[in-house]
């Protein structure tokens, strides 16, 4: 009986020690969207503002599980009437994070995994549809670096790349599209973190 006890004890001990050292983190991760590839770079040549919320909860050593939800908004013109044009996307993240520490404060992690995404475009040219909806499955890749500053507070840098592709069709007649259109591109940003 008394081994049994001790053995349990023992485990509780090392649980709790476990637990004291990963804790979840939330963080906030404000950036700057750059379009990959044509036409999307050529009509929102600026990029545009993209936000994320993300939260990194301990799956076992140097292994998170990851989630985000964001916001992005860009800004452009039609290439061939200069038409204003806005897209706004929403994006969410489910992933996994490894992450290595070079010291007791600071840490080095990527993240990858697929994004559901949401798209809402507003055209201002006649010739095409004035609102296009659309939403799909694609894939995500972060990577950074974290510094704790005190014992809940993290700040970092990050960079990050994702793949949105969508097929969008025009309901106007005599308007046709190229077909798939690669939305998704590079954000390179801060975070801001708080450990639970």
């Amino acid at each position: 009986m008394y081994k049994k006890i001790t053995l349990l004890s023992a485990l509780l001990c090392t649980a709790v020690q476990y637990a004291s050292q990963v804790t979840p983190w939330l963080e906030i991760k404000p950036s700057y969207f750059f379009f990959s590839s044509s036409p999307m770079n050529d009509i929102y040549h600026h990029g545009g503002f993209e936000i994320q919320a993300s939260a990194s909860a301990p799956l076992c050593d140097h292994l998170d599980f990851y989630g985000s939800v964001g916001y992005r908004k860009a800004r452009g013109h039609a290439l061939n009437t200069c038409e204003k044009t806005s897209l706004s996307v929403v994006p969410i993240d489910i992933g996994l994070k490894p992450f290595f520490s070079f010291c007791e404060c600071a840490y080095y992690f990527f993240a990858i995994g697929p994004r559901f995404f949401s798209f809402n475009q507003h055209n201002s040219s006649p010739y095409v549809d004035c609102i296009v909806n659309g939403g799909g499955v694609g894939l995500f890749i972060n990577t950074g670096f974290n510094v704790a500053l005190a014992e809940c507070l993290l700040l970092g840098i990050f960079g990050e790349y994702s793949y949105e592709k969508k097929t969008i069709c025009s309901s106007r007649p005599n308007v046709y599209s190229n077909g798939s259109v690669q939305i998704g591109g590079l954000a390179f940003g801060v975070s801001v973190g708080y450990a639970f």
